[in-house]
């Protein structure tokens, strides 16, 4: 009875992290120290900007978070920048399938015995994965220094408002500047 117990506190927490929100992975240049980086701009266009460098919502919540993060570590906007920031955004459909066998007890009317037998259970989803990928950019020696990326199952009708990224992007730039 301990050992069910167990299993059950585990699968609870398991699916309490998978709840709480994206996972964040981060990929630093080894030797990149980004407190050496004074001032930062955006790349144009965005890579979430439309055809023609038209800005988009997003890149502009995009924008507006990226300036919170970095203006709060003592970096500055400036025209001629120690690092570009560049965004890009991923969606993929995916299906998960899977089958669990579940086991009956029938009862035969020949020799009034029981017998089991498994049978199979399939449970289809279909869902929608988004991935936010954040790219730095040390435009002097034209080298990708960080890569920082959200991922998530997000809904058809995804909306995300300025909170929610200004936590995505927080929880990104934690990730990849090693705090």
């Amino acid at each position: 009875m301990p050992v069910r117990s167990l299993l059950v506190s585990l699968l609870i927490l398991l699916l309490a992290a998978c709840a709480s929100g994206p996972t964040i992975i981060s990929n630093a240049n080894p030797g990149t120290e980004f407190s050496q980086f004074e001032t930062y701009n955006f790349m144009q266009p965005l890579g979430t900007d439309r055809a023609g460098g038209v800005r988009t919502p997003l890149s502009s919540r995009l924008v507006s978070s990226v300036n919170r993060e970095l203006i709060s570590r003592g970096m500055s906007l400036s025209d001629e920048p120690d690092l570009l920031v560049d965004f890009m955004v991923v969606t993929e459909e995916r299906i998960d399938v899977r089958t669990t066998p579940t086991h009956s007890v029938h009862r035969t009317h020949w020799n009034r015995g029981f017998s089991t037998w498994p049978t199979y259970n399939t449970t289809v989803r279909q869902y929608t994965e988004g991935t936010l990928i954040i790219d730095l950019i040390d435009p002097a020696s034209n080298t990708l220094v960080g890569e920082g990326a959200a991922q998530n199952r997000i809904s058809s009708n995804a909306n995300f408002t300025q909170a929610e990224l200004d936590e995505i992007v927080r929880k990104i730039m934690e990730d990849l500047m090693g705090e």
